[in-house]
């Protein structure tokens, strides 16, 4: 008997299995948001890269649930429209900020 084709996984992304509650919570409100709030009005309006709500998916993968909430408020602090010094801007405008710079510890 096969399994899954490789069509089910996009290639290159492998995620930790969650086991955390809180983990599992946090992530599924992000889904929701990235699913049904950040596409109404068709206008991609962060001016980040990655967008703040997959920052905040990533820190959380990363770092765990308690310092992802660090970093996506230090992130949602910095998404504003004033202050946009010191970031690599893209061919797109956009402003690159990696979760991988902002770390507060390593794996």
């Amino acid at each position: 008997m096969r399994g899954p084709g490789e069509s089910v996984h996009a290639p290159g992304r492998v995620e930790e299995l969650q086991t955390s509650s809180v983990s599992i919570a946090m992530l599924g409100l992000i889904g929701v948001y990235q699913r049904y709030v950040s596409p109404v009005g068709g206008v991609d309006r962060c001016g980040f890269r990655p967008s703040c709500s997959a920052y905040g998916r990533q820190a959380i993968l990363d770092q765990g649930p308690a310092v992802g909430v660090i970093m996506i408020g230090d992130r949602m602090t910095r998404c504003n429209i004033f202050e946009r010094h010191g970031y690599v801007r893209l061919p797109n405008g956009k402003l690159y900020d990696p979760v991988s710079n902002n770390r507060l510890f390593e794996k």
